[in-house]
Order: structure tokens, then C-alpha cells, then sequence
């Protein structure tokens, strides 16, 4: 007899599947990325297996394992039969971050929204499963990922990501390319960020260019300001709607939902900037 708890989670699967093939066909990503493919599994096969994958926190070896119990979404997805685990590695290895990307915007454009309410903030990511304790008994450099996140707030979807292994610069850096590649998806209503994010030029790109309202709180509140540098950066310094600042904070919600569904250690051994 099949087991029911099998099948909740297969089911939960399969409406994810329906969700994903929306998506894929939406952002007109082909069933194969070559024609000349031995076309035994097609690409939207493979991105929902590795999506589950990651759900699952499973490795590649032991999720084609857990595809056999598996029989219904195997059914659903029509899997001739089932990938070898180096099949997924390659494939990971195979697609890029620009078709990541129409991906990604997808969810966005069907959404139904009209303009974004973009929020911009960063977290980190451990790249070592060791202990904190054996960390500071050992005196091992800390070592994680940072993830930077531009986030529709009010849909709370993530539009864009970039990852870096250099923990020790700012934040301020991956701003451009962030808010530019959300705009490229919608037209931006709002930018809301927080103190780390302070520059006259974000200011500048986010109003002048993009025709957008930002909202960047001034570093240094006991400087005066005239004292202060910049137009947008005195306009903050005078106050500015705590209400739209505050949707910023959803940007953490979006990050804790992460960390909780997938934790806080990356299972990648090789982390691509």
C-alpha cells in the first residue's frame, strides 16, 4: 500500500511542477538547449528535479535515490526512466546565469503587478558545515557568501541576486547592478534601502535615470545638513515617509523564510560570483 504521507508530498510536488511549467513557458525557455540533444530528458524536466532537490536538501546522489520512492511525480513529470546523478551535475554545470535570470523575472511579470516596489538588502551565507564552537577553539578564518537580494516588497518576490565571496567590501557595490537588472524587469515604482546602501549617486540612478522614488537613509545623523553632501542625501537628512521606508523590511522576511526552508549552509563546494 502506498504511503499517505508519500503522497502529500508528491502532490505538493506536482502543483509546484504546474507552477514552474507557467513559468518556463512564460519566459520561453526551450525543452532542449541544443537540437542536436539526445533529447532523452528535456530542460523543464530538469529544472524541476533540481528545484526539488534543493528543496529536499538532498545531494544529487542520494535525490536520484529518493526518486525511486517517488512514482507519481515521476509519472507527472513523464520521466522515461530515472537520471543519473551526473546527469543533474552537468546540467547544473551546462545552464547559465542569464537564463536564471528570465526565469527569475517570470514569476514577477505574472504576478500581475505593474511597477515594482523594489527593496534592496544582503545577507550571508556559510560555505562550512563546522561548528561555531570548533571555529573559535580552532581560530578559523570565518568563511561565508554574501547574498544580495532586489525584491518586489509588496509581491515579496525576489527579482534579482548577486553573490559574492568577498565578505569583507561594502554593500554599495552590487546596488547599480542590482536595481538596473530590476528594472529591465518592470518599471520601478519605489527603491527603498537601508543606511549601508547611502550614496548620492544611488540617489541619482534611482531618480534621474530610472524616474523612480528612492528612499536611502543618510549615514552620520549627528553631521548637520549643510554639512551633508548631495541634494537627495539633504532631502533624507530633512525626513522622509517612515511608511515606505518600513516595506524595506520585508526584504528580512524573504531572507528568514530562506534560511528556515533551505538553512544557512551553502552545499555548493564551488560558489560562482
Amino acid at each position: 500500500m502506498y504511503d499517505p504521507i508519500w503522497m502529500l508530498k508528491e502532490s505538493r510536488y506536482v502543483r509546484l511542477t504546474n507552477t514552474m511549467y507557467r513559468v518556463l513557458r512564460n519566459s520561453r525557455i526551450p525543452f532542449f538547449l541544443h537540437r542536436k540533444s539526445n533529447h532523452v530528458f528535456m530542460m523543464w524536466q530538469h529544472l524541476v528535479l533540481l528545484t526539488i532537490r534543493q528543496y529536499e536538501g538532498k545531494s544529487y546522489r542520494m535525490f536520484t535515490g529518493w526518486l525511486v520512492e517517488a512514482h507519481y511525480l515521476r509519472l507527472f513529470l513523464r520521466l522515461s526512466r530515472i537520471p543519473h546523478f551526473t546527469t543533474l551535475q552537468k546540467f547544473t554545470e551546462r545552464i547559465n546565469n542569464a537564463l536564471l535570470e528570465r526565469i527569475i523575472s517570470s514569476f514577477v511579470v505574472i504576478s500581475g503587478t505593474k511597477h515594482i516596489f523594489a527593496g534592496i538588502d544582503s545577507t550571508g551565507f556559510k560555505i562550512t558545515h563546522a561548528s561555531q564552537y570548533y571555529t573559535e577553539r580552532t581560530e578559523l578564518r570565518r568563511k561565508y557568501a554574501k547574498l544580495s537580494i532586489g525584491a518586489d516588497v509588496l509581491q515579496q518576490i525576489i527579482c534579482t541576486i548577486k553573490i559574492r565571496r568577498a565578505p569583507t567590501r561594502h554593500d554599495n557595490i552590487d546596488f547599480r547592478s542590482i536595481i538596473t537588472r530590476t528594472s529591465n524587469i518592470l518599471p520601478l515604482s519605489v527603491v527603498a534601502a537601508d543606511k549601508g546602501y547611502d550614496s548620492e549617486e544611488n540617489h541619482l540612478l534611482v531618480r534621474d535615470d530610472l524616474h523612480a522614488f528612492s528612499i536611502i537613509p543618510a549615514r552620520y545623523e549627528h553631521v548637520p545638513i549643510w554639512r551633508t553632501h548631495g541634494k537627495y542625501r539633504k532631502e533624507m537628512k530633512c525626513g522622509y515617509s517612515k511608511l515606505l521606508y518600513n516595506q524595506r523590511n520585508k526584504d528580512e522576511t524573504i531572507m528568514s523564510v530562506i534560511k528556515r526552508l533551505f538553512g544557512e549552509h551553502l552545499m555548493s563546494r564551488l560558489t560562482i560570483t
